[in-house]
């Protein structure tokens, strides 16, 4: 009896984007079920989530996410933020994987499980490996402006929106670098595509200016070291829209590049303070 009243309040939605999917392969999409009982390899997984990539005709990535999550009880699962955030990426016009499916199973209304598919983008890599293995000026600095360029419109429009990405760093960027002019697909532009943003919204506007500086600390970090300080500025430069900085622009760049100075001397200062208080208990 207590099983049937389970199933009763059992709901699940389950959502395919069919008309991108070869014939062969929507046998595999036809259920949540069906599709997390197919042989995957795994790629990562912690307490929260867990991704794996599927092989067929074409290769998909699969996230799964277990169990509520604290931030559930709040009114949003991870899962739910997650699918919000890629869509919204994807309505502002930033590139973003294509989106092939995505549905969740819930209990007495709490999530039992919830799973978001996205397509493989072909020759993209993301952006920290590329920087790590010192490729990315392998187009000369004219390529890399391109790639800056680009990257400066994504974070100004996500901003201009009031949105916070609040995990904007160079691992969770792809780069689909550009075909070489000779190609005969006439793209000679590179790509970026953003993903794994569960945590991204729109804060209150008092407190949108510390999310901005946050966000581009983040990715100062991940390429500071890697490129030109020239080139640095130049992106600070594009994402302004300015040609000379004002002392706004320079009070903003500066809060930036102590942001991260700022949290290291918190920790330590947190650290002798423990250090002293155990050194006097004994």
């Amino acid at each position: 009896m207590k099983a049937g009243i389970g199933r009763f309040f059992r709901h699940a939605h389950w959502a395919v984007e069919s008309e991108t999917l070869d014939v062969t392969e929507r046998t595999t999409f036809q259920s949540m079920d069906t599709l997390l009982q197919s042989p995957m390899e795994q790629v990562t997984l912690d307490s929260r989530s867990g991704v794996s990539t599927l092989t067929l005709q074409s290769v998909y990535y699969v996230k799964t996410f277990k169990g509520p999550g604290i931030r559930h009880w709040l009114g949003t699962s991870r899962y739910q933020r997650e699918l919000r955030n890629l869509q919204y990426f994807n309505k502002l016009g930033l590139g973003t994987p294509r989106l092939v499916a995505y549905g969740h199973q819930t209990k007495w209304g709490v999530p039992e499980k919830a799973v978001i598919v996205t397509a493989e983008v072909e020759r993209a890599t993301d952006l920290e490996k590329i920087i790590e293995a010192g490729a990315l000026y392998s187009g000369g600095v004219a390529g890399v402006r391109k790639v800056l360029d680009q990257l400066a419109r994504a974070v100004r429009v996500l901003h201009g929106h009031g949105f916070y990405h609040k995990d904007l760093k160079t691992r969770n960027i792809l780069l689909r670098q550009a075909f070489p002019a000779s190609s005969s697909s006439g793209n000679n532009e590179p790509e970026l595509f953003f993903f794994d943003c569960p945590s991204g919204h729109h804060p209150p506007r008092f407190m949108f200016r510390r999310s901005i500086v946050r966000d581009l600390a983040h990715l100062e970090e991940g390429l500071r070291g890697h490129i030109r300080k020239v080139d640095l500025l130049y992106l600070f430069k594009q994402y302004r829209g300015c040609d000379k900085l004002s002392p706004e622009d320079k009070a903003l760049a500066r809060d930036v590049l102590s942001y991260h100075t700022q949290r290291r001397m918190t920790r330590k200062r947190r650290l002798r303070a423990e250090r002293k208080k155990a050194s006097s208990q004994h």
